[in-house]
């Protein structure tokens, strides 16, 4: 389908996803989840994997993710994320990054805050987030509904 393609950005391998539980009415799972893993080329230059994957149907007609970037501050990695509301009417979510090492073994399990965000009819933000840790090497946006 024409709409997953454009949620996958071309040119870019997608990484392997941990396997994903559906929403089901359990607030604290993602109902949708972007990963970013870094790597190298031949050439020895670093490059993006990335991969969106739903877990709720009901978000997957709403939200739309745009672009999944990654940058290195020194030897910290940060994340951005573009989104769009794909609805008419206003979006409440909350979201959060998780940070794993190269190993894909999570940093700080826990630690970070589910964050409120709302999209207004066919608006697009960008949100971003700093690794806690050098280590980090991977990241996972997750998206949920609002408790």
């Amino acid at each position: 389908m024409k709409q997953n393609r454009n949620l996958i950005i071309s040119g870019i391998v997608a990484a392997a996803l941990i396997a994903s539980l559906g929403m089901a009415g359990c607030s604290t799972t993602a109902g949708v989840e972007a990963t970013g893993k870094t790597s190298w080329d031949e050439q020895g230059a670093r490059t993006l994997e990335k991969n969106v994957v739903f877990n709720s149907s009901g978000l997957k007609g709403d939200i739309q993710i745009v672009e999944v970037k990654s940058a290195m501050a020194g030897d910290i990695m940060r994340a951005q994320a573009t989104l769009r509301s794909k609805d008419k009417d206003t979006l409440p979510f909350q979201y959060r990054f998780d940070w794993y090492d190269a190993a894909g073994l999570e940093i700080n399990s826990g630690a970070g805050s589910w964050k409120p965000l709302i999209l207004y009819g066919r608006e697009t933000k960008t949100i971003q987030a700093v690794a806690p840790d050098p280590r980090a090497k991977e990241f996972k946006l997750k998206i949920r509904e609002p408790d």
